[in-house]
């Protein structure tokens, strides 16, 4: 297992190169999850020439399955790497699970943080010079979900949206133990003084509802004239991951997510969006729909095939004593559908992909329902985002705050989509729909 390496200008459209950091199966072994970040200052002493030195913090895992620490850096801007020669920079303690560093420079201590998943907790430990560390102390014994091995931290600052206010944000990715079942990632906000985190509230929070979407990480060093805190995700969960039906890879990235904090009924929660690149992926002339009452089921696709992949905008509203449910269906000529269902009444969206399971109806956890809660917070119409590919849809609700990934396979295009009343008798209306077939970046 090595390090891939692709690079970008713009988090849409990628390129691939050779691995990066190659695994040493007699040595220090597999290479595993870790981060990267740049020295801007050189405190590792690494740099060689006129570029500060890429740093890659990750988990060697020998074939014993020994977890330790390891570095590899690049002198030239990244196309090149080595690992460092004194490698481990930190060995393993005696514990089975050791790992996934992730390290970000705090400023107001002046040395670098890092935080290492260790079996149901995260350690945090410090250095100056990236080199030589000092663990620091443990969080979550007594916080957060623990049905499984906690793996893939991240931890960094955001400012409140709308406010000076700024939390310190940890994410912990879970397995199993996810709000449905297997893979999920929590997050925790609360505050840091350069050496103990400490969480604000009670409540175990989840950054995707969804059964796919695992080990998010968020870039590094992003320039401070954009700000964004950006982060991708592994788009699959452990329940299934080795069965999919796809070669010869297996496995694929979220769409990549825009990060904020927002006061919400329940306090200071964490959204997620997709970053604004997207529009760039937009073909000329959406589907739209505006202010349309029905009370039979009515197609979303005017009559053709829909593109593979799509950017869906809808806002359901029944303010007007119409109906507070309604069912969602993409559909294709074989009897194959992804099927959401929106119920106002328990605040709740439902995903069934029990039709668009092909060579997966023998799993019986990927054919569960998918359940998400929905806080309209008194409101009486909706907003959603999705974003439909070829084998994933990601369901934005709730100006982010509640969102929901899920994998489905099929053996032919899902190129239709209706919508219908969840109640017989009562109509419902859109206030409005926006459909963008998308470009495909690998075409």
């Amino acid at each position: 297992m090595h390090w891939g390496h692709a690079t970008s200008i713009d988090l849409i459209h990628w390129q691939h190169h050779s691995p990066a950091i190659c695994s040493e199966p007699d040595g220090l072994g597999y290479i595993f999850s870790g981060s990267a970040l740049v020295d801007w200052h050189n405190s590792s002493g690494l740099q060689q020439g006129e570029h500060p030195p890429l740093l890659a913090i990750f988990t060697h895992n020998s074939r014993h399955d020994k977890q330790v620490q390891s570095i590899a850096y690049s002198v030239d801007g990244g196309d090149q790497w080595q690992q460092y020669c004194k490698n481990p920079v930190i060995k393993n303690p005696g514990l089975k699970d050791f790992r996934d560093p992730k390290v970000i420079w705090h400023n107001d201590s002046k040395r670098w943080i890092m935080v290492l998943a260790a079996g149901n907790v995260v350690q945090f430990y410090s250095s100056v010079n990236l080199l030589e560390w000092q663990y620091m102390v443990d969080f979550g014994k007594d916080f957060g979900a623990h049905g499984g091995v906690w793996e893939c931290p991240d931890f960094f600052p955001l400012k409140v949206d709308g406010s000076k206010e700024e939390k310190w944000v940890l994410l912990v990715s879970i397995s199993p133990g996810g709000p449905n079942k297997g893979s999920a990632t929590q997050y925790f906000i609360g505050e840091f003084d350069g050496t103990r985190f400490v969480q604000q509230h009670t409540e175990i929070l989840w950054m995707d509802y969804g059964p796919d979407c695992y080990a998010g990480v968020t870039f590094s060093d992003i320039p401070k004239l954009d700000g964004r805190r950006i982060m991708l995700a592994w788009m699959t969960n452990w329940l299934y991951a080795s069965q999919q039906p796809t070669a010869p890879w297996r496995g694929a990235m979220t769409f990549p997510r825009e990060l904020t904090l927002v006061k919400s009924v329940h306090g200071i929660r964490l959204s997620a969006k997709p970053i604004a690149e997207l529009s760039m992926l937009r073909l000329p002339n959406p589907i739209n729909f505006q202010q349309i009452y029905f009370d039979k089921p009515i197609s979303l696709d005017s009559g053709q095939a829909l593109a593979e992949c799509l950017e869906l905008h809808l806002t359901i509203d029944w303010s007007e004593h119409l109906s507070d449910k309604w069912i969602l269906r993409f559909h294709n000529e074989i009897g194959e559908a992804l099927i959401i269902d929106f119920n106002s009444s328990i605040n709740q969206l439902e995903i069934d992909r029990s039709k668009a399971n092909y060579r997966l109806s023998h799993i019986k956890e990927f054919n569960n329902q998918i359940k998400a809660p929905v806080e309209l917070g008194g409101k009486k119409h909706i907003s959603l985002i999705i974003l439909k590919d070829a084998s994933s849809i990601e369901i934005f609700t709730d100006n982010g705050l509640c969102v929901s990934t899920t994998t489905y396979f099929v053996e032919a295009p899902l190129s239709h989509l209706d919508i219908q009343s969840g109640h017989n008798d009562i109509p419902m209306k859109i206030k409005s729909a926006q459909i963008y077939s998308l470009e495909s970046i690998w075409h």
